[in-house]
């Protein structure tokens, strides 16, 4: 059978590239080039041949309805990552094209950073630790009630849209003995429920009454701008939020307000609008929350795990079978 031609998106050097494939690409089958670099209309023309698209890992080549149109073979356009949004998957679906990712190769990282952050911010980390480094004994202040530690047990962990990261921050959340709600598009089986101890609740309610709230769902049209400056407001005082889902979820400036008035505790954000160009983000600089360059799902185990699902993927387009995990 002829070698089916792939072009990746990847938008990264060489080096990681190549190793991320090393000893899984099955050149017998696949022919792989690179384009993540060019501009649209070059990927335009690059397209028209490729069998299969193959998205950039860290979504900064969006796969735009000019390039799927452009493409007059393709068979599938395959993510590294469970994220989608970079992808126009309702052209793809018009065309008949599927998209794919790679849901649940991230859920134990990102769970684990969600734990971390919790604890970081129920602890107040920041606050001890900078102070510390400056020469400052601030034992005294942290018993006051806005700063005083508070144990995880002890607290209601709220989980918005729990898949696979929501349900293993469950499974660890439960170590801690705490108190778990969520909500989630469909409400979860009752085997999984009693298994983790969820308490299946409204959005409404899964945003008051949580004193951690962390977000957990795609970027879609009915995510975007989810929690704005209203479901912030009925958040309790003094909780924290937790955001790892995407930028556009969550209304920064309301965020932003909130944590400078006390309203809340403290948040933790992993992702950004406009990735990377962050440096007009308004939570830059305060001193009650924890910021990181989207990475809370990095780690050598996902990348094995992400080659191992996309090569899974492309060896099923080679032998005529549909792929999985198609989101469109």
């Amino acid at each position: 059978m002829e070698k089916l031609k792939i072009l990746d998106l990847w938008t990264q050097p060489d080096e990681p590239f190549y190793k991320f494939w090393e000893g899984h690409m099955d050149y017998d089958r696949f022919e792989i080039s690179r384009a993540g670099t060019e501009p649209e209309y070059e990927i335009c023309k690059r397209v028209k041949d490729a069998d299969i698209l193959l998205t950039d890992p860290f979504h900064q080549r969006p796969v735009t309805t000019k390039i799927i149109e452009a493409a007059e073979k393709l068979k599938l356009i395959q993510c590294y990552s469970i994220g989608f949004d970079d992808v126009d998957t309702e052209t793809a679906k018009a065309k008949g094209v599927p998209v794919a990712n790679n849901a649940g190769i991230t859920a134990k990282p990102m769970a684990e950073y969600t734990i971390m952050a919790a604890m970081y911010l129920s602890k107040s980390i920041k606050y001890a630790h900078d102070n510390l480094m400056k020469g400052n004994w601030t034992q005294k202040q942290l018993t006051t009630p806005t700063k005083i530690p508070l144990e995880l047990g002890s607290q209601t962990f709220g989980i918005l849209g729990c898949g696979s990261i929501g349900q293993e921050i469950a499974r660890l959340a439960n170590a801690f003995g705490c108190k778990i709600i969520y909500h989630n598009r469909n409400q979860l089986t009752e085997e999984i429920e009693t298994g983790l101890n969820l308490e299946y609740v409204s959005r409404e309610e899964v945003i008051s009454e949580s004193d951690i709230l962390s977000v957990n769902v795609p970027l879609t049209d009915e995510t975007r701008d989810m929690i704005g400056v209203d479901e912030i407001g009925a958040m309790k005082r003094g909780s924290i939020l937790i955001n790892t889902s995407r930028g556009e979820v969550v209304d920064y400036d309301a965020l932003t307000d909130a944590l400078k008035s006390g309203h809340l505790r403290g948040a933790a954000v992993d992702v950004f609008r406009d990735e990377p160009n962050v440096a007009g983000c308004p939570l830059l600089g305060l001193e009650n929350v924890l910021l990181t360059p989207h990475t809370s799902a990095l780690s050598p185990d996902v990348m094995t795990r992400a080659v191992v699902y996309t090569m899974e993927n492309l060896n099923r387009i080679y032998e005529g079978k549909p792929p999985l995990r198609i989101v469109n």
